[in-house]
């Protein structure tokens, strides 16, 4: 436990400190904006969900955003989910139409049946390329790679650990977005992770 432990926190401050060296480039896309959807949530031979979403990110610094993100997922019999995040996100180009980012996030779930809730939190690394294929301006297609450190759930008000919430998981995604106005992208994303939980998203994208 204490080596995973320790191999947890090497992970975390090299993401911590991959976004600042972005500072030294301009990156090749808008990433201060708010974004909508809808997801719908699967898992491998048992109940899907769907609910709405909101992501938020805004510059601090040059190439560092911050980010905040809310889902509301339900599923049937009266079982839903309340997803937060915050942290930061941090982008540099590796070429004249990619760039490569890393997401460092705090994230905190909470599984409702019928007014009774358990809530976990931990947090997610990720690291993937945002890429314009055939130097299209209007289309941006992405790929990542995430894990997600989650997984010592407890009741409300008892001591007892409970499994209604995800797991620590590995995560591989991609994306499409494409520029309607220059302020306006509608896209899809796709997901899946080691717990057979595959995510389909359709994004609207507001940049400011």
């Amino acid at each position: 436990m204490k080596g995973i432990t320790v191999r947890s926190t090497v992970l975390l401050l090299g993401a911590l400190s991959a976004p600042f060296t972005a500072l030294a480039d301009a990156p090749n896309f808008q990433y201060q904006y708010l974004e909508v959807g809808h997801q719908h949530i699967g898992l491998d031979h048992g109940p899907s969900g769907t609910g709405p979403y909101v992501d938020l990110a805004y510059t601090v610094v040059d190439s560092v955003q911050l980010r905040a993100s809310y889902a509301s997922i339900s599923y049937p019999m009266g079982v839903s989910y309340k997803d937060y995040s915050v942290g930061f996100t941090g982008e540099d180009p590796i070429s004249d139409s990619s760039d490569v980012f890393t997401d460092v996030l705090y994230v905190n779930d909470r599984y409702d049946y019928l007014g009774k809730y358990v809530s976990d939190d931990g947090y997610r690394l990720a690291i993937g390329i945002r890429q314009r294929p055939w130097k299209l301006q209007n289309l941006e297609l992405e790929g990542w790679l995430a894990r997600n450190f989650l997984g010592t759930t407890q009741a409300s008000g008892s001591g007892s650990q409970q499994a209604y919430l995800p797991q620590a998981s590995n995560e591989i995604g991609v994306g499409a977005l494409y520029d309607a106005t220059g302020w306006l992208a509608l896209g899809l994303r796709f997901s899946h992770d080691s717990q057979y939980t595959n995510t389909t998203s359709l994004r609207i994208r507001l940049y400011f």
